[in-house]
């Protein structure tokens, strides 16, 4: 399976200008995860913005994606204010990506165990981005993304109240090594949520830590993992290698074959 027409680097990855530049990828902006840069002054767009474009520049990027806010982005919350708030980012994250012409932007899905059911969950959180995503264009679309959910089935749910088309997941499968119930395989992550998965974040680690760790140290088997995605995710699923050191894992790709 060749993934090199749909593989994005984060900008949060190590040495990631040189690694889209020498293997013709796309770039996966992360400037846009902390909330306080999406602050409206002149100032700080004009610096948010200035550092994507130079960003591109350096990289040659050939295809963007956006990551959006997730500090304190709460789709479940009770109180109002605190999800107008989130809906607040996630509008000036979507500006920032309008401004490049970007059509996916990948979002989280903000559960908090203990807080809240995840029933609770699943129903108000699709309603909360069927409400963001009402007044988008038909061509631009999410990705909701996993972090610290314990199991699949509680994403699977969401999606079952979700008829919006452009709305769907993202697999970050090092999130799901290190969170899940351990009797839930990564593999069967995918084989449950396949045909809802828009985008994947790829990295490894031991199973504890979000370590975000490059392909070969970890104990997930990354070559087992893209066979089920090949055989379980639509074709035009984007991936993106979301490693602290992207030079390495591309590396792997290129000796697996895949790039």
């Amino acid at each position: 399976m060749k993934i090199k027409d749909r593989l994005y680097i984060a900008t949060f990855s190590e040495n990631f200008s040189e690694g889209i530049r020498n293997n013709q990828l796309g770039m996966e902006i992360n400037h846009t995860c902390i909330s306080e840069f999406l602050n409206e002054d002149k100032n700080t767009r004009m610096q948010l913005l200035s550092q994507i474009e130079q960003d591109i520049a350096d990289s040659s990027a050939n295809k963007l994606v956006i990551h959006g806010p997730f500090t304190e982005i709460i789709p479940a919350g009770i109180d109002p204010y605190i999800r107008n708030a989130g809906m607040t980012r996630l509008n000036q994250a979507y500006d920032v990506a309008h401004n490049f012409s970007i059509k996916k932007m990948i979002v989280h899905n903000g559960w908090i165990p203990f807080m809240y059911f995840k029933s609770w969950q699943a129903e108000k959180g699709a309603a909360f981005w069927q409400s963001f995503m009402a007044d988008k264009p038909d061509d631009f679309s999410i990705a909701i993304e996993n972090v610290l959910e314990d199991e699949p089935y509680m994403l699977l749910d969401m999606m079952k109240h979700i008829s919006d088309k452009r709305i769907r997941l993202c697999l970050d499968v090092g999130h799901a090594n290190a969170k899940t119930q351990k009797d839930i395989s990564v593999e069967r992550w995918i084989e449950l949520l396949g045909e809802n998965i828009s985008h994947l974040h790829l990295h490894n680690n031991d199973g504890k830590d979000d370590t975000h760790s490059s392909f070969d140290e970890g104990n997930m088997n990354m070559s087992r993992l893209l066979d089920r995605i090949r055989d379980y995710c639509p074709p035009d699923t984007t991936i993106t290698v979301e490693a602290h050191k992207c030079l390495p894992c591309l590396e792997w790709l290129k000796q697996h074959d895949y790039i």
